[in-house]
C-alpha cells in the first residue's frame, strides 16, 4: 500500500507563525491512477503559460496573482483558486481515503514548544500515520524531502518504523520514501488536500475543505476546546 503524508502551517511559535499545524495523508486503492491526474493536470498548467521549472504546489498556485515569478500570461493569473478547486475535484474523484489531523499550537504545553526541531513533528506525524500503516501487510510510506531533522534523538524513520513495529508485534515490510513532488506525483497530490484542510482552519476558507471532505475516513483534532 502507498501512503503519501504532506504537512502544512509550522511548528514554530515565533510572531508571524501560524495558528494551527495539519498532518494529512492520501491513501489511494491505486497510485497510477493518482499519478495519471496529478501529471495531465501539470501539463495542462504549463501549456497555460505556467512556468517550466516552478514547483507546482497549492500555495505557489494560490498566490500566482502577486508572484513576479508566475509571467502576466498565465491563464489563471487573476484567478488562482482555479485550477487548485480543479484539481482537488479530479483527486477526489480517484478511489482514495484521506486521514488528517490539525494541531492548535497554543495549547500546546510551553515546555514542548522548546524540544528541538522535528520531536513534534515525530510525535504528530505518528499520532495520524501509526493506525493506518496497521491496515496493511506492507507500506511504502512517501514523505516530502524537505522535512529536514538535525536534532540528536531518533529521527522521522526511525521514531515511525519503531512506533509501528511495537503496536503490530512483529516486523512486516515498511519504507519509507523521502521524495520530491516534481518525481513523485502522490507527494503533489497530498500537497493539495493537505493544504486545502489548512486552509479551513487557519484562514477559515472551505472552499476547499468542501470538495475533499467526503473522502475524509479519520480526523483528529488536537488541542481544540
Amino acid at each position: 500500500m502507498n501512503i503519501y503524508q504532506d504537512e502544512s502551517g509550522c511548528l514554530g511559535f515565533q510572531s508571524g507563525s501560524s495558528k494551527y499545524f495539519g498532518i494529512a495523508l492520501l491513501c489511494p486503492n491505486n497510485s497510477k491512477h493518482v499519478g495519471n491526474v496529478i501529471r495531465k493536470f501539470k501539463g495542462k498548467l504549463i501549456k497555460v503559460g505556467w512556468p517550466k521549472g516552478y514547483e507546482i504546489k497549492a500555495h505557489n498556485l494560490f498566490v500566482a496573482g502577486t508572484d513576479r515569478r508566475v509571467p502576466q500570461g498565465y491563464i489563471y493569473k487573476a484567478t488562482p483558486e482555479v485550477p487548485i478547486l480543479d484539481i482537488l475535484r479530479k483527486i477526489t474523484n480517484c478511489d482514495i481515503e484521506i486521514d488528517a489531523m490539525v494541531i492548535l499550537k497554543n495549547k500546546i504545553n510551553s515546555n514542548l514548544r522548546t524540544l528541538p526541531n522535528g520531536i513534534l513533528l515525530n510525535y504528530f506525524s505518528g499520532q495520524v500515520l501509526i493506525d493506518r500503516v496497521l491496515q496493511y501487510s506492507d507500506v511504502n510510506l512517501y514523505v516530502d524531502e524537505t522535512n529536514k531533522q538535525t536534532h540528536d534523538e531518533q529521527h522521522f524513520d526511525g521514531y515511525i518504523k519503531t512506533q509501528a513495529l511495537i503496536k503490530r508485534g512483529s516486523n512486516f515490510p515498511f519504507n519509507i520514501v523521502h521524495g520530491n513532488s516534481n518525481v513523485i506525483a502522490g507527494i503533489s497530490a497530498v500537497d493539495f488536500v493537505s493544504w486545502a484542510i489548512f486552509r479551513k482552519y487557519e484562514f477559515q476558507d472551505d472552499r476547499f475543505y468542501n470538495i475533499i471532505s467526503g473522502k475524509i475516513k479519520h480526523f483528529k483534532p488536537f488541542f481544540f476546546k
